[in-house]
Order: structure tokens, then C-alpha cells, then sequence
């Protein structure tokens, strides 16, 4: 059974801007605290493209990139052992701001395990963090 979590808040900043900061994968450790390094090939990111973080604490994590449309959506897939863990960052224009909406998803025979390990962690902390994105999207 998957098991999800969805953050949503408003910010002032474009979703042109947070839509380069997100793709701008080598500098996700400026703004995620949970991560020490990232690693992304050469070429167009795309989807299918892969790339891998280091978190804190934790193995090198093989991802790839599920889905990406700018300037409002970016979608990539944790390959864990037995599990993948989607996580889903929407970008929505309003008159008053950006609605961004974040998606964490675990499926798979060990989807239990790495909610517990990854996925609650995530969610628990997606409010700091998406304040920190935000932030350093204002400075793209």
C-alpha cells in the first residue's frame, strides 16, 4: 500500500524561479539540510535523466528524473532496495503568489520501511524546508 504525504503553501516568489531552483540539482545542499552532495550528469535534464544525492547520514541514493514541465512541475524517483520513493514538486501560479504542493510517495514490498527511515522525515520537515527553497529561489 503507498503511503503519501502532501505539503502545500503560498510564497512570493515566481514559479519561473522555483522552477530553475529545483531543477538546479547541484545546488540542492544550499537549500536542503539533509543533503551533503548531489551528482548530475552532463546534458539537458530531462525526463528519465538520472542523478544521485548523498544524504546526511545515509548511502549514495540513485534517482531519476519522472517528470518535469516548466515552469510547474518536477518529479523524480528514489530507487531504494525494494521500494521507490516519488517525490512530486507542483508549482502553481496564483494573483497572490505560487502554490507550491509537495508530493512524497512510497511504494513497494519495503514502502513501510522506508516511510518509516525517509519518507516521515521528509514530510515532518517540509515545511523548513520548502521555506529554504523558497528563500533560495529569491536569489536566482
Amino acid at each position: 500500500m503507498p503511503r503519501r504525504y502532501v505539503y502545500e503553501t503560498v510564497v512570493d516568489v515566481p514559479p519561473e524561479q522555483l522552477f530553475a531552483a529545483i531543477i538546479d540539482i547541484p545546488r540542492w545542499p544550499e537549500w536542503d539540510a539533509e543533503l551533503i552532495s548531489t551528482e548530475q550528469g552532463a546534458g539537458l535534464l530531462q525526463t528519465g535523466s538520472r542523478f544521485a544525492l548523498k544524504p546526511k547520514g545515509g548511502p549514495r541514493v540513485a534517482m531519476t528524473v519522472e517528470a518535469i514541465e516548466a515552469p510547474r512541475l518536477f518529479a523524480d524517483v528514489a530507487r531504494l532496495p525494494l521500494a521507490r520513493m516519488r517525490t512530486r514538486h507542483d508549482f502553481e501560479r496564483l494573483s497572490h503568489g505560487t502554490r507550491i504542493r509537495i508530493t512524497i510517495e512510497t511504494t513497494g514490498f519495503l514502502a513501510f520501511l522506508w516511510d518509516r527511515l525517509v519518507a516521515r522525515k521528509q514530510a515532518a520537515g517540509a515545511a523548513e524546508q520548502t521555506r529554504r527553497f523558497a528563500d533560495f529561489a529569491k536569489t536566482l
